[in-house]
């Protein structure tokens, strides 16, 4: 089944990150500080010491946390929202802690080291690299308006015990 909404593209946030910042957690505050309901990263450039993925593990279907250590290059865009998970509380689920009536951040993060390159959902621990005082490392999010993602939890799966998915459903804003 296809969802389609039609909306326009609103403000958009270029937000040159500092030395020791955390991808993640700067990319989260931008959409929580300017209440983004549907928001698109165009643009993640810059450099990492260290970076924490989420992506399957060798072939396998499950889904895994990797860690790197820098220096590297990193490069990503992806989508933000709220999570709507209110029958689970306040209580996290997944890998990425996401809490209900927070927002969640769902940006694929390529990572180009000296000896590897990987792609892969970004993770808390991101850590901006830079040896000036101002770094270079940008991201750009767009607010989208006349609509909300929100991350919702799949019950059906939870209930048949295949443990739990997430989807982001897609909400008109009149």
């Amino acid at each position: 089944m296809t969802d389609e909404i039609v909306s326009t593209m609103g403000r958009i946030f270029t937000v040159r990150l500092g030395p020791s910042d955390d991808l993640f957690l700067a990319i989260q505050d931008i959409v929580r500080r300017h209440d983004i309901r549907a928001g698109v990263v165009l643009s993640i450039t810059g450099a990492c010491t260290k970076a924490i993925v989420q992506k399957f593990i060798d072939g396998q279907q499950s889904i895994g946390v990797v860690e790197f250590d820098g220096p590297m290059e990193v490069s990503g865009h992806g989508i933000v929202g709220w999570v709507r998970a209110p029958d689970r509380g306040a209580e996290p689920f997944g890998v990425g802690r996401y809490i209900d009536g927070e927002p969640y951040v769902h940006v694929h993060l390529t990572i180009t080291s000296s000896k590897t390159t990987l792609c892969g959902h970004l993770m808390e621990g991101c850590i901006v690299r830079s040896r000036h005082d101002h770094s270079h490392f940008t991201t750009m999010v767009a607010e989208v308006e006349g609509a909300a993602l929100e991350m919702r939890l799949d019950s059906e799966l939870e209930a048949k015990g295949k443990g739990f998915g997430v989807y982001h459903e897609l909400v008109p804003l009149n």
